[in-house]
């Protein structure tokens, strides 16, 4: 939740169902059409790899990108990379929850029957020096990353107001614990020629044993309720271990709507423990995920680098639809007549005349290449070394954001 001239730290979490459900024809009518809960919510996910613990968060932004600003608490040893929208995408629409009735009608026409939806050691060194250390800096697809090591909050607080990252008042209290903790802080703006809508998830790969979300500065910039999606990759079922565990009332869902009250259910359930709690939405296998992380190869890519005319141009765009990272990057390689907008275009594509549109294929395969298919096939190799998901949810409220 990056804000305007202010800090932001994020917090992400996890909810699910394992396989889309499957729409049963009767007597010519769908019986289901169920889609998965709609859960506004800050996402991560973890998984080990080797002696290292992977971060990959996603990151959302609509407002001008010279405003943009995120940082986060982190091990000083963290790496960053670009990690991919399309697993997000994917791991919401495979294992976010699901609610449908089972309803019998003559004939034996049943709908499909509901789903059963059920502070780190991160080997930080402590800083000194009274100023702030500048461990890295790099320019990374449409970032500027650093990571910064200070042991005084008040020193922290000038270089970030200095670089432009506001701290609202309260915020030093909520980064001092960080700060005695010797945890670095990974802080992320915009490219001066980037924008708004090139922003996209990261990956962090740092050293220790504990998987944590730092909640606590999300306090600053916190909705009350704000959604927090957690998945873990790893060989079995990941549960919290300094929040409680909760099941919901299944009585409380709204079950003609599909369950789009589950974040209120959710909520209900994680207050009466006391606020601090995640209700785990699916634990199991996670073969779905590596077979919608498509890494563009061969024929396919081939097919996208010869791509030149505007009938090209339409088969791209309905061969691969359903692709985040496609439909992120695809606007910049699509030329059209003066005032054509790529945007307007994905919502109607055959309104355009194709005879005046162009694609750069070469271009894009490039792009795919070089941005798109490296994380992916990094995420596949990760799935395929831990093949159980746990996806947790909760929502947490900024005076529930202590622990």
């Amino acid at each position: 939740m990056p804000l305007s001239r202010s800090l932001l730290a994020a917090a992400l979490s996890a909810a699910a169902l394992a396989t889309p459900a499957a729409a049963l024809a009767c007597g010519g009518l769908f019986c289901d059409n169920s889609q998965p809960v709609n859960q506004a919510a800050e996402r991560i996910l973890f998984a080990r790899d080797g002696d290292r613990v992977e971060m990959h968060v996603r990151l959302t932004w609509s407002g001008p990108p010279t405003e943009f600003g995120w940082l986060l608490p982190t091990p000083p040893d963290v790496e960053v990379e670009l990690s991919s929208e399309q697993l997000f995408v994917t791991l919401d629409r495979l294992y976010a929850p699901r609610f449908s009735l089972q309803t019998v009608f003559e004939g034996d026409c049943l709908f499909p029957s509901p789903s059963d939806a059920s502070a780190a050691d991160a080997g930080a060194q402590p800083g000194g020096g009274g100023e702030v250390q500048i461990l890295s800096r790099q320019a990374i697809g449409p970032f500027d990353t650093v990571v910064l090591l200070a042991d005084d909050v008040q020193v922290l607080r000038a270089w970030l107001d200095q670089n432009g990252y506001g701290i609202p008042e309260d915020g030093d209290a909520l980064l001092q614990p960080y700060i005695d903790a010797g945890a670095a802080f990974l802080a992320l703006r915009l490219l001066p020629d980037a924008t708004s809508r090139e922003v996209q998830p990261i990956r962090l790969r740092f050293g220790g044993a504990m998987r944590t979300v730092p909640i606590r500065p999300t306090a600053v910039a916190a909705q009350p309720d704000m959604g927090v999606i957690v998945h873990v990759l790893g060989d079995a079922r990941a549960v919290p271990t300094n929040y409680r565990h909760v099941q919901i009332n299944d009585g409380a869902i709204d079950w003609l709507s599909g369950g789009q009250n589950y974040p209120d259910v959710v909520s209900q359930a994680a207050d009466e423990a006391g606020g601090q709690a995640f209700a785990t939405d699916f634990a199991g296998p996670a073969g779905g995920l590596e077979n919608n992380l498509v890494v563009y190869e061969g024929p396919q890519l081939e097919r996208i680098r010869a791509a030149r005319t505007g009938d090209d141009l339409l088969e791209i765009v309905f061969d691969f639809q359903g692709d985040a990272d496609l439909a992120r990057i695809l606007p910049d390689f699509i030329r059209g007549p003066e005032g054509f907008d790529a945007q307007d275009f994905f919502g109607c594509p055959f309104c355009y005349d194709t005879t005046e549109l162009s694609i750069d294929g070469a271009g894009l395969a490039a792009a795919i290449d070089e941005g798109i298919n490296p994380p992916r096939r990094d995420l596949r190799a990760l799935v395929g070394a831990h093949p159980y998901l746990t996806r947790l949810y909760t929502t947490l409220s900024s005076d529930e954001m202590t622990v």
